[in-house]
């Protein structure tokens, strides 16, 4: 299995569009549409498509904010058909390394709902952890040192 990250133009945004979360999932993560469009009025946008053996399956978005120097990953994705499969912890991984020798960061935060379903205990898993405060009131902030 060959994983990587790759830039996301006219040539692709569409196959990367086309991917979907589970139904459980719909509450946790836009829509890589939406993501997409997001990132146009963002100040300091960063996205890539996640690929296996050369197939889309996945979408990171980082709003890599290089005044403040605070990384935030905004969207992870992987289509609800590899999921569960070890993709999200090496594209995690590779998320790091990218991030890591492109800007030279020391930290990338998320923040996510807690409940069922949550993405929380995966996050952690990568090595994610709490830093004690609420995004918006109502999401846990969690941090990963790289």
């Amino acid at each position: 299995m060959n994983l990587e990250l790759r830039s996301i133009d006219k040539t692709n945004f569409y196959e990367i569009c086309q991917l979907q979360v589970a139904i459980n999932q719909l509450n946790h993560v836009d829509s890589n549409a939406i993501s997409l469009a997001e990132a146009n009025f963002m100040s300091f946008p960063w996205f890539k498509g996640i690929y296996a053996d050369n197939n889309p399956i996945g979408f990171v978005l980082v709003n890599a904010d290089t005044v403040s120097g605070k990384f935030e990953l905004w969207r992870f994705m992987l289509d609800k058909s590899q999921q569960s499969k070890g993709y999200g912890r090496i594209a995690i991984d590779l998320l790091k390394s990218a991030l890591v020798k492109e800007f030279g960061i020391s930290a990338l935060y998320t923040s996510v709902v807690t409940g069922s379903d949550s993405p929380q205990g995966f996050y952690e898993s990568c090595g994610f952890e709490s830093t004690g405060h609420l995004v918006e009131g109502r999401e846990i902030e969690l941090r990963l040192s790289l």
